[in-house]
Parts: structure tokens; sequence; C-alpha cells
């Protein structure tokens, strides 16, 4: 058992200092010859096949997690593994010669490798993995290639439904420069379904509702494999933070014409909300691309709610103009006539009952008849009856109540046309994207 130590001891401290991991019960003369046997002669820059035929690369991909999909770059971040495997005729050899050993690693720098490269990379193309990365050789010439790594690929973002979105994004690996007769890129059995999720992580902004592959078409004889991700986004910080004040501040939006003219806050609460709306916009526009192809729905609903209260600020000018014109202006005879039917309608409406029922001021002599049996029923008629002009009296229209009454009707207006834009609007947020 000592010995067997001892071998494996002395094999293992030298290939370590070169980058080799070796397996098996081989001694160290052995290892060293199963190395110059395979790479005295061996070229890294030649494509390893003795028939001429095309590199057959199977390939697949594990992802391990969705770092950041940035909507406004455009961008998507994945931490990602791509597995590759290939057969290299000049690296094979007979286990039995070599002390059993069927396998080895080796530095990816010493072996030839595929140009593979992500396609839709927005950072400059190189080799993936890095040089001191590992590759597993078996005895049957089979290389085994892990390289994991960050990468940033380009997506297009479509924010129409924003928060309430999905998203598919792909991540294109090609070739760099060798053509289909030199080198073919193939799904390997692994990923026959799509993208492996063995190992993935879950991320707190986005769900992975689905992945695919496909094959695209060639161009310029190019073999290139798609790989396709959908994505959700969790809604639930959007709903708690920018949803549902929203949604509280499109019905304060009409309270402006509910507050009375004489409060003196008309004005500053309709600038506030003005400037709330504003707030909102900005946070959401600099979450969006600067792009014309699609347009928000919630960046819609905001501006038409900015451009309600805007015109409510407005509106709020002209009834306090209205309400403190001079008594000596009198109020026209068909914005009376107006105004008094709409007091109606609303329940503003009150009758004036200045001239009620009169003290009556009875003298002894009158007393006297009145509590006697001869009054007759028509002066008692004529003694407690209110004056003619008691029910012809109608409320008196001045410039106050105008300004009241003109409140009132756009209190009602904004507030069915806000609660008509936000039933329609947010519907179509919530069940339109799917």
């Amino acid at each position: 058992m000592r010995m067997m130590m001892f071998v494996l001891m002395l094999s293992l401290g030298p290939w370590e200092r070169t980058g080799v991991s070796l397996v098996g019960a081989a001694t160290q003369a052995q290892l060293y010859q199963l190395m110059d046997d395979l790479f005295n002669d061996y070229k890294p820059e030649v494509r390893p096949t003795t028939a001429g035929e095309a590199t057959n690369v199977y390939i697949a991909m594990y992802l391990l997690s969705i770092q950041d999909l940035d909507e406004k770059s455009q961008i998507l971040e994945t931490s990602v593994i791509l597995e590759a495997f290939w057969v290299d005729d000049y690296l094979s050899w007979t286990p039995s010669a070599y002390g059993n050993t069927t396998y080895f690693n080796y530095q990816q720098l010493k072996v030839w490798l595929p140009d593979i490269i992500v396609e839709n990379s927005v950072e400059s193309q190189r080799q993936l993995g890095y040089d001191e990365n590992l590759i597993t050789i078996s005895n049957d010439g089979t290389v085994h290639w892990k390289p994991s790594q960050i990468i940033k690929t380009s997506c297009d973002i479509d924010v129409t439904y924003y928060p309430f979105d999905y998203q598919t994004c792909n991540i294109i690996v090609s070739t760099w420069m060798s053509s289909k007769t030199d080198i073919d890129i193939e799904t390997h059995s692994n990923s026959r379904n799509g993208i492996n999720l063995d190992r993935y992580s879950t991320s707190g902004t986005w769900e992975l509702v689905s992945d695919d592959l496909s094959e695209l078409p060639n161009e310029n004889d190019l073999t290139r494999i798609q790989f396709k991700i959908k994505l959700k986004r969790l809604r639930s910080y959007y709903v708690l933070n920018i949803i549902l004040p929203v949604l509280f501040l499109s019905f304060t939006a009409s309270m402006v014409f509910f507050l009375p003219a004489d409060a003196g806050e008309k004005i500053g609460m309709g600038i506030t909300v003005l400037l709330a709306y504003a707030v909102y916009l900005t946070i959401i526009a600099d979450n969006m691309p600067q792009t014309s192809l699609q347009v928000s729905y919630l960046a819609v609903y905001l501006t038409l709610l900015l451009g309600l209260t805007a015109m409510g600020v407005v509106l709020a000018v002209v009834v306090l103009h209205i309400h403190h014109k001079p008594d000596e202006r009198k109020v026209g005879k068909r914005t009376e006539t107006i105004v008094r039917k709409l007091r109606f309608i609303l329940g503003l409406y009150r009758q004036d009952s200045t001239n009620g029922l009169q003290n009556i001021r009875v003298s002894p002599s009158e007393n006297k008849g009145l509590s006697g049996a001869g009054t007759s029923h028509h002066q008692l008629k004529e003694a407690f009856s209110p004056p003619p002009s008691y029910c012809e009296r109608k409320e008196e229209i001045t410039w106050p109540k105008v300004a009241e009454t003109l409140d009132r009707v756009m209190f009602i207006f904004t507030s069915c046309l806000i609660t008509l834009i936000t039933i329609i609007f947010f519907p179509l947020l919530s069940f339109g994207s799917g």
C-alpha cells in the first residue's frame, strides 16, 4: 500500500507543475513516455484528422446563472459552461502500453481546439476558455473540453408590456473561420432538449420559462447553433414600488377639483401630483432602451395621466379666476340657465329660503277675535300662508357657485376618464404579455 502511494506521489508531482493531471497506476517512466509519444511531433495548429474529413464537434451548454439583463443597453449577461467533444486522431494510445492509463488532463493551450466563438457577443471575439484551463483526453482520442465563463450577448428587448414582460434572448455559437467542410458543429445528446439546467441558480429578477436550441442556416459556410432562453420578469418588486403607487396617484389627480376654491391649495396640489407623475415617468424611462420600435404601455398610461393632470392645473386656474370675479359683474342668462340645470343634476341645487314664514304680530283685539268662534277659515289661511314669492323663489347663481359647479363637473369627468384608462391599460399589461 505504501509503495502504491509512493508511486502515485512520484507520478503526480512533476505533472502538476506542467498542468497535467493523470489517472491510473502507471509508473513515472510510462507517463513520461506517453507524453513524449503523443506530443513530441504534435502541432496544436493542425486540425487533427487523418482522413481529410470534417471534424465533428458535439456541443452542449450548461446555464449556471443569469447575471443581468440590461434593458437599456439590451445586453444579456450569463454564466455558462460550453461543453464540447471531438476526436483527435493524433491523441490516441493503447492503455496497456502505458500502465493502463485511460485518460489524463492537459492544458488547452497545448492541444488543438475548434475555433468556436459566441457569435452575438458584445465583447471582442476570442477563443473560449483560458490558456490555463484543462481538457480531458481519453485513450480513444476523445477530447473533452468544458470552458466556463461569463458571456455578454445582445438581446432585443421588447418593453411593450413592462414590467409584466417576457424576453426571449439567444446565444449563438459558431465557428470563427473554419467552414463546415473543416468543422461541423452538432448538438450533443445531453442537449437534445435544450440547455442543460442541472447546475442552474435561480435569479431574483428573472424566471427562466423555457429553453430551446436549433441549428441556424449556414452563413458563409459556417456552422451555427442557437441556444434560446425565454425569461419572465418577476413582478413583486415592480408592483409594490411602481404599479401600486401609480394607481394611488392616478385617483389623487381628480381630487384637485374636489378641493374647495377657498382652501387656497388647488394649484399647489395639482402641481405636486404633476411632479410625481413626471418622477415616475423618468424612473421608467431610465430602464427603457432608447428605441422607437416598441413603446411601453405603462409609459403611455403615465403620459396620459400627466396630460390630464396638466389640464387639471389649467382648469383649476380657470375655476379660481371665475370664483374671484367681482359681484358687480352679473352672471349671464344663458350661463345661469346651464349652471342651474347642472346644479340640479349634480345635487348642488339649494332653494333660497330667506323668504320663509313671516312673524305675524297679532293685536289683543285680533287675538281675541282669532280665539273667538267667529273667526273665518279664510282669515286663518290668509294669516298663516307664506308670501306668494316663496314658492317661486329660485337659487341665485353667483360666480362662486359657477366655479363650484365647474369643479364638480370636472371632478366627475376626470374620475371617470382615469378609471376608464386604468381599466383598459392594466389588464392589457397583465394579460397581454402572455
